[in-house]
């Protein structure tokens, strides 16, 4: 079953190891990133939410000084609609960010053995379904889906998924009578320099630059360092806030 594809292109196993290398290193940056929040995602939140806090004294002050520009009267239902509008895309961004930080608490470790055992039956799976390797994968939705699914059990280091994956991968090959396919890659010099240029863009960008801060001490310290002084400065500046917000609620109830 290993042997499923034959192929005719002689530079076919630079390109399958390029493949497999810059997906080993795209799970590695999502293992940065779950760390990463683990690390430090209490304080973004804190730091995000506080953030929010001063958007939205500014988006009443705006209202309010609004109503005051042209002598209305102040509606407090008026302002809470207009408010949940403006601010329904960030309450979203900070649920996610909190689904993500509860997500990161919640990892399991897992063993040496387990992520050498998960690595070995990802590069068997992807030799045999992966859309680049096997064209044969977008053409059936079945091996799409269950390819989808390896690489979320890949990412998660789920090795009781991907093993159960790998015997449904097998009944699906069979049960759609996929027998040794030959194909010949096109362009594959072209695919090959993509690839390459893929694995650098992921090695010089985040989440995967994260190890270098979760691997130095003192890069964590700093980075703790950071986001306690981003959030005294938006704490100041909601303390501002209130107090334009507050003198700015005084002139309208005066009118």
């Amino acid at each position: 079953m290993d042997e499923l594809i034959h192929i005719k292109n002689s530079s076919y196993s630079e390109y399958e190891s390029l493949l497999l290398r810059r997906d080993m290193l795209k799970k590695e940056a999502f293992a940065y990133d779950r760390n990463y929040i683990k690390e430090f995602g209490d304080k973004i939140l804190k730091v995000f939410e506080m953030k929010l806090s001063c958007i939205r004294k500014k988006k009443e002050i705006s209202f309010c000084q609004t109503i005051l520009n042209h002598g209305g009267t102040f509606d407090q239902e008026e302002l809470k609609r207009f408010i949940e509008a403006e601010m329904e895309d960030y309450n979203k961004q900070l649920k996610q960010m909190i689904e993500e930080n509860v997500a990161a608490k919640k990892g399991e470790f897992v063993s040496e053995i387990d992520l050498l055992e998960i690595k070995k039956t990802y590069r068997k799976l992807a030799k045999q379904i992966h859309p680049d390797i096997n064209p044969k994968t977008t053409e059936f939705p079945e091996l799409l889906e269950l390819w989808n699914r390896i690489v979320i059990a890949y990412d998660c280091n789920n090795l009781k998924d991907i093993k159960e994956l790998e015997v449904l991968v097998a009944e699906a090959i069979e049960s759609l009578g996929i027998g040794k396919i030959e194909i010949e890659i096109p362009d594959i010099y072209e695919k090959i320099a993509e690839v390459e240029a893929e694995i650098v863009k992921i090695r010089n960008t985040d989440p995967y630059l994260y190890k270098y801060i979760l691997e130095d001490r003192n890069a964590k310290n700093e980075k703790n360092r950071e986001l306690d002084e981003e959030y005294s400065s938006y704490k100041d500046y909601e303390e501002q806030l209130d107090e334009l917000l507050n003198g700015i609620k005084g002139e309208i109830g005066g009118m």
